[in-house]
């Protein structure tokens, strides 16, 4: 009776009542700074693409993804405009994604079904404009034809599909595989879609994040399991996640999401640049 009194107050201690407030979020490309230019002129064009995605875990049809570019919005950047030693910032709106309103959950709120739980996330693709395709997107059109369904598809098996236990901690062990086996399929699907672009522009790195709309005590607890699932290799600290077969041009990122920025250091023998994404 104690340990189960005990076991109440503890939820109603994690969670909100009448559910979390809703929050809205938009993750912005800010820089990139070029150490090592990828062509042999005088200076680099670095540009990004941008695939945003969310759905809820046990809910179907509720997958959804989204999608910008650089070359979508015009603001592509000039001519050989960032040789060695710059660092570019780009413009406001350059390839924005819109996450949309996103409910945070701690502990409780899962044991008392708030709100179901969200794997969101994003794919940034750091490109090196080469001009094979001067006077269209044709890049941003073909990873947007040969991502966005495949990836929306993934999900709704993976993730909003899934049945869902009932004890909170089989929810949590639950969410921790999802999130793994996701980044695996994702890393596959990736690495295919690249092998099948051929090579129109360079694809300099890839930054794919996912966020954990959690608070408290569930971001604790998502992480530990993570860690103990051999994600979280000792030391990264900032969330990168290692994974066998990865090519070097590919990192992978989990953490909160909270307004914060992530840098990305993409280190070929080709080029060298760190990419630097916002959460506003």
């Amino acid at each position: 009776m104690l340990a189960s009194s005990l076991a109440v107050a503890l939820i109603a201690v994690a969670c909100t009542p009448g559910g979390p407030p809703l929050a809205g979020f938009t993750v912005s490309p800010k820089s990139v700074s070029v150490h090592h230019q990828e062509d042999w002129d005088a200076g680099d064009e670095p540009y990004v693409i941008q695939l945003g995605f969310r759905s809820k875990l046990g809910v179907k049809n509720s997958t959804s993804t989204s999608f910008s570019s650089q070359c979508y919005s015009g603001k592509l950047p000039a001519a050989d405009a960032a040789p060695n030693g710059t660092t570019l910032e780009f413009p406001s709106g350059a390839a924005d994604i819109n996450l949309g309103e996103v409910q945070p959950l701690d502990v409780g709120d899962l044991a008392l079904s708030t709100a179901p739980f969200e794997i969101i996330g994003t794919l940034s693709f750091v490109m090196e404009r080469d001009g094979v395709f001067p006077e269209g997107c044709a890049v941003s059109d073909l990873l947007n034809s040969a991502l966005s369904g495949t990836v929306r598809d993934a999900l709704e098996l993976l993730i909003a599909r899934s049945d869902t236990p009932p004890s909170t901690e089989d929810l949590i062990n639950l969410i921790v595989s999802h999130i793994t086996d996701f980044l695996q399929a994702a890393a596959g699907l990736i690495g295919a879609v690249i092998e099948g672009l051929g090579d129109p522009d360079d694809i300099v790195g890839i930054a794919a994040q996912i966020y954990l709309p959690t608070t408290g005590a569930l971001t604790d607890l998502i992480k530990a399991g993570l860690s103990i699932g051999g994600l979280f290799a000792p030391g990264l600290d900032q969330g990168f996640i290692p994974i066998d077969g990865l090519p070097q041009n590919l990192a992978i990122k989990v953490g909160p999401l909270e307004r914060t920025r992530s840098y990305y250091r993409f280190t070929s023998d080709a080029a060298d640049y760190t990419f630097v994404n916002e959460i506003r």
